[in-house]
């Protein structure tokens, strides 16, 4: 098969995110016999424009090396002005080259999302600038990936809210429980970055919570479904605007979403989830007026399978709903008061000889 078309099927046949990126700095750097060739992804906190080396290749038959784990911002993160050479491509859409001060050239081009938002940047390093023609295979595997990514955004998000979907959790959480460390492990960073949030174990745990909204029935049956959708909408609004930007928010069907929290505190956390609670309980919905919301949240550990996971913040959820509604309650809090039972160890009764 074609070298370049041999590329393009493995990209397209892939079906995860990390991958594809993978495959893109693959192709690129054998195509066009680069000493060197990265993928820095862009992050946008408020305020803020952060680059991240996420992907790289630098040997002529060597396989790209992923930085990333697809829920944490890549080790070293940091401001773009800390990286003028990738400030100067910032917002430009035509590729960029300069000669380095021991001679050899870099390319640098911006990617964009479906969405035209800035997504990284594309980084070819080897001694001769890059031709015309090898430029057009650069646009084009920035526009094939662009278009793969689209894909994926498409099966992953619910169609409604465009949060995440049920199914993109399940991959997620697998993720998280395959390299959530041991508690004694202090070497293990694979999922807890950066650095400077590692001062203390706990920070470490990543935190499920699931959110349901109150009485939504009534809010159909008194407004219309319409008006439901237009709730539902507005709900994944005011949960982009509450969470950090690294959490992850999905939407279960109904009225019923969920956040995974990157790394934290019990009691961040807790802040986070109380703050969205909040912030729904003040938010004046057109034609409904005040809406509410119940949240129970666990943590995420060591052994843990998703439906033990999802059972323990479901039992907070339902404590929460039985005790009055808009409230926000930690499965490990209500436990440890005493005021839900924990899982008893199941005991076979298989004999063995």
């Amino acid at each position: 098969m074609n070298p370049l078309l041999h590329h393009v099927d493995l990209i397209t046949r892939s079906r995860n995110r990390l991958e594809i990126e993978a495959e893109v700095v693959t192709a690129l750097h054998r195509l066009l016999g680069a000493e060197r060739t990265e993928l820095h992804k862009i992050f946008m906190p408020p305020g803020d424009v952060l680059v991240g080396l996420s992907c790289d290749i630098s040997s002529a038959d060597g396989e790209a090396i992923s930085h990333a784990d697809g829920f944490s911002w890549p080790e070293q993160t940091g401001s773009i002005e800390n990286q003028p050479w990738l400030q100067l491509c910032f917002g430009n859409d035509m590729p960029r080259q300069e000669t380095l001060a021991d001679g050899s050239m870099r390319m640098v081009a911006m990617l964009r999302s479906e969405g035209h938002q800035p997504y990284g940047f594309l980084v070819v390093s080897r001694p001769q600038a890059l031709n015309p023609e090898e430029l057009d295979i650069v646009c084009g595997f920035a526009a094939l990936l662009k278009n793969a990514l689209a894909m994926l955004d498409y099966s992953e998000t619910d169609s409604l809210t465009r949060l995440l979907n049920r199914k993109t959790f399940d991959e997620y959480l697998i993720r998280i429980l395959a390299n959530t460390p041991e508690q004694d492990d202090r070497h293990s960073t694979a999922l807890y970055l950066p650095h400077r949030r590692q001062s203390r174990p706990e920070a470490r745990d990543h935190w499920l919570g699931v959110m349901d909204i109150d009485k939504f029935k009534t809010i159909n049956d008194r407004f219309g479904h319409l008006i439901g959708d237009e709730v539902l909408i507005l709900m994944a609004n005011l949960m982009r605007e509450s969470f950090r930007v690294q959490d992850k928010l999905f939407r279960f069907g109904g009225e019923e979403f969920v956040a995974l929290l990157r790394p934290a505190e019990f009691s961040q956390a807790l802040r986070t989830f109380e703050r969205f609670r909040q912030r729904v309980e003040s938010f004046d919905f057109p034609q409904v007026g005040q809406v509410t919301i119940s949240i129970g949240f666990s943590r995420i550990k060591l052994g843990d399978t998703p439906s033990v996971i999802l059972d323990s913040a479901d039992e907070a959820l339902y404590w929460a709903k039985e005790h009055g509604r808009n409230q926000c309650h930690s499965y490990e809090t209500l436990v440890a008061e005493g005021k839900l039972q924990p899982p008893t160890q199941a005991v076979s009764e298989v004999e063995f000889f």
